[in-house]
């Protein structure tokens, strides 16, 4: 059995909205303290998941933050809080370079042995959608060019 990529990107952005919604329904400080922090989570792992993501982080997460100062609930720890649960969301990458150096992924996309190597995959370098979008532009001028 295998994750589609798109279809689990799917299921997170369907849980950041149902978290959204919690977090705005919330009664007192400490649902919404356990709420955002399951939210951190859920952005930091979902985006390990698909980089598309970033486009709903980038405003749920300042609505967020913004609720919460207004509230008076924002502060430097709770801050770092979420900092930290937002990178244990990060943790599944950690995974890559041990697998790489002993070799035991079923499938590879490349050496994540190196930084620059780890890099490459974590930026969809030779895959992504900047990828595809690089390779658009060339075809289209190739053909303008002609």
């Amino acid at each position: 059995m295998v994750a589609e990529v798109f279809t689990l990107n799917n299921l997170f952005v369907g849980l950041l909205f149902f978290l959204t919604a919690s977090f705005h329904c919330a009664e007192n400080s400490r649902q919404r303290r356990k709420i955002m922090h399951w939210g951190a989570f859920c952005c930091g792992l979902g985006l390990c998941n698909q980089h598309t993501l970033v486009l709903y982080v980038l405003v749920i997460v300042p609505w967020v933050l913004s609720r919460l100062h207004a509230r008076k609930e924002l502060s430097f720890l709770g801050l770092v809080s979420l900092g930290f649960c937002f990178i244990a969301g990060f943790l599944p990458y950690i995974y890559l370079p041990i697998s790489s150096y002993l070799s035991t992924a079923r499938w590879s996309w490349g050496d994540q042995t190196t930084l620059s190597g780890l890099l490459t995959h974590l930026l969809r370098a030779e895959y992504g959608t900047f990828s595809l979008a690089k390779a658009e532009t060339s075809v289209s001028l190739n053909r303008m060019l002609q």
